[in-house]
């Protein structure tokens, strides 16, 4: 498991400027793949449809890092954006190694200060959507525009610094409440105030505050006076990450499974939860389960790497489609008592 000294120091060096946040998450990634001997302990967004190899990890770091000092190019500051629409134009796009594109020719537009639901099967290509956008990957044909401009064009830090996220499976951080918030903006992590500010709107400001030594407390009973959440608890701290981003400027909030462990129940009231927060940002929201998104302004179904329906939750029940097939099948199993898929 990763160091708390060895997180803490990437994210400070990523705060002074030393590390873009791009190269944050690959350096921490990296380093959990391998010191946890092939565990995806890190957050999913490392993981791609085909699977990374774990010893393979600083290797593939070292080539996307590579890749992106060399985006660092774009000139144009996003500060501020997106003002009206992110648009995603026939974008292709695949791994490389001899497979069928994960995305094909790609039509999507996001309308900013809205919620959208990306929603589909395992394999659909929802994650790598999220990866193109975060420009982690390039498309290898057509173009992702940002209120009419490239997100090529964007300098790729101040453009990641629009996007805050919360990834499946998202780290439980054994490290103290300050790390586990503050890394959704490693700048702010001396900023007691927004911090706060943050915990509060996810509501989880009185558990911290009733903890033995308050934000510097350890989450994990391995250490004297550490603390363990529960899983609720866990998710309002991810919650709070990703608002913490919000103060620090990011305008587009990514949800990608980040409840897939949980019922149905759970994950819907997550979800709610965090539409109400987020209201006026810029939100995605991506599930492969049908039944928890229904309260998104506007959703999509992504299947083999096409929008095959898309439209309100309302709209897609009277369309009587895929959507509506698995919705009514999803709630059925959990109506039943079985697990939902």
């Amino acid at each position: 498991m990763l160091s708390g000294v060895a997180t803490i120091a990437v994210a400070r060096a990523a705060a002074s400027g030393e590390l873009t946040l791009g190269e944050l998450a690959f350096v921490l990634q990296g380093i959990v793949l391998v010191s946890t001997f092939g565990s995806f302990f890190y957050e999913s967004d490392w993981q791609t449809e085909h699977g990374l190899r774990a010893y393979g990890a600083l290797e593939r770091f070292e080539a996307l890092a590579a890749a992106d000092r060399r985006s660092e190019t774009g000139e144009v500051d996003a500060t501020g954006t997106p003002r009206t629409e992110i648009r995603f134009e026939q974008v292709t796009f695949g791994y490389g190694d001899g497979s069928s594109p994960v995305l094909r020719s790609l039509d999507l537009t996001i309308p900013a200060g809205r919620s959208l639901a990306v929603v589909g099967v395992n394999g659909a290509g929802k994650t790598t959507l999220v990866k193109l956008l975060a420009r982690l990957y390039e498309p290898q044909s057509g173009q992702i525009t940002v209120d009419g401009t490239d997100v090529g064009a964007f300098e790729a830090a101040s453009w990641r610094g629009r996007l805050g996220a919360i990834f499946q499976d998202f780290v439980h951080y054994e490290l103290s409440v300050r790390d586990n918030v503050g890394f959704g903006a490693p700048r702010l992590l001396g900023d007691d105030e927004r911090l706060r500010a943050s915990l509060a709107r996810a509501g989880a400001l009185e558990l911290v505050e009733r903890l033995p030594h308050g934000l510097e407390t350890i989450l994990s009973r391995e250490y004297e006076d550490g603390a363990e959440l529960s899983g609720g608890q866990w998710q309002r701290l991810a919650i709070a990450r990703a608002l913490t981003a919000v103060e620090d400027g990011a305008t587009v909030l990514v949800l990608d499974e980040p409840t897939a462990n949980l019922d149905v129940r759970a994950e819907a009231e997550f979800f709610d939860h965090f539409l109400e927060l987020t209201q006026g940002l810029t939100t995605i929201l991506i599930s492969h389960r049908f039944s928890t998104v229904r309260r998104a302004d506007r959703i999509v179904v992504l299947d083999q790497g096409e929008i095959v329906e898309e439209g309100t939750h309302d709209e897609l029940l009277v369309l009587d489609g895929r959507y509506a097939r698995l919705f009514r099948l999803q709630a059925a199993r959990f109506a039943a008592g079985g697990e939902v898929a």
